[in-house]
């Protein structure tokens, strides 16, 4: 190779180089940069709760509520919820086509709608992981406000599907009495679940919950699987909200 063509390529190496080639900066920028250095250590560390306590105190109380509900609505998934829907629809429409008489199909009816709840609220209060019970407990919404959003979607999805639904069993024969009986039998168990479950923990309280259940089907007249009274229909729901009401116990009990 010739001296040319040897300086030549030394030529374009260089340039190919010099386009690679970072510029010395200049005794101000390096200033300007131990100057930036020095803000950014010396700035105060984010405090990621106090600006999220402050958005939710700027937050409306409807605007509360719906952040509080669909935390919780995502938190377990749409599909979880949904799915509850589907297993209704499936146990009405069986047992409206396979017994002919109201009041046989409607103990059918209740006890495994009821026996859906029980399943339903173990599943809602159970955490999936390790990680969510940490999320559950580090989140902004305090524990209880969590289980007990929970606890309302839970009651209010199953009587807004199966209430309706129940017509289906129902037939010609439906009436004041027969629609309480839809209402009564689910409040009850989804709060025997939810407050046992509060004070028990999540084990204990579905089996406390599960014990009550299978114990009327070994009863003569099982009160919560059939059609009561009216007088007794006051009772249970009565029941039900005084349970309701030692969760204010609990509270004050967390809050120390």
């Amino acid at each position: 190779m010739s001296e040319n063509e040897l300086s030549q390529v030394e030529h374009e190496w260089k340039n190919r180089f010099d386009r690679f080639t970072v510029p010395e900066p200049t005794r101000e920028q390096t200033l300007q940069l131990i100057d930036r250095i020095k803000a950014v250590d010396e700035a105060k560390p984010l405090d990621l709760r106090a600006e999220l306590e402050a958005s939710q105190a700027q937050q409306t109380v409807f605007q509360k509520m719906a952040s509080m509900f669909l935390s919780q609505w995502n938190f377990h998934g749409a599909a979880s919820w949904l799915l509850t829907g589907a297993v209704i629809l499936i146990i009405t429409f069986t047992i409206s086509g396979n017994f002919g008489d109201a009041a046989t199909g409607f103990n059918a009816w209740i006890k495994w709608i009821s026996l859906l709840m029980i399943a339903v609220i173990g599943y809602a209060f159970r955490a999936k992981n390790e990680g969510n019970r940490i999320i559950e407990t580090l989140s902004y919404y305090p524990l209880i406000q969590q289980m007990f959003t929970r606890f309302l979607i839970v009651i209010t999805l199953q009587l807004v599907i199966a209430l309706p639904l129940s017509f289906f069993v129902f037939g010609e024969a439906s009436s004041v009495i027969y629609i309480a009986s839809s209402f009564t039998p689910l409040f009850f168990f989804g709060v025997i679940g939810f407050v046992s479950t509060i004070w028990l923990g999540e084990k204990l309280g579905l089996l406390i919950t599960l014990s009550i259940w299978f114990s009327q089907l070994f009863v003569k007249e099982p009160v919560l699987l059939q059609v009561p009274s009216l007088f007794m229909h006051l009772m249970i729901i009565s029941c039900s909200v005084l349970l309701l009401t030692s969760l204010l116990l609990k509270k004050r009990e967390v809050q120390r």
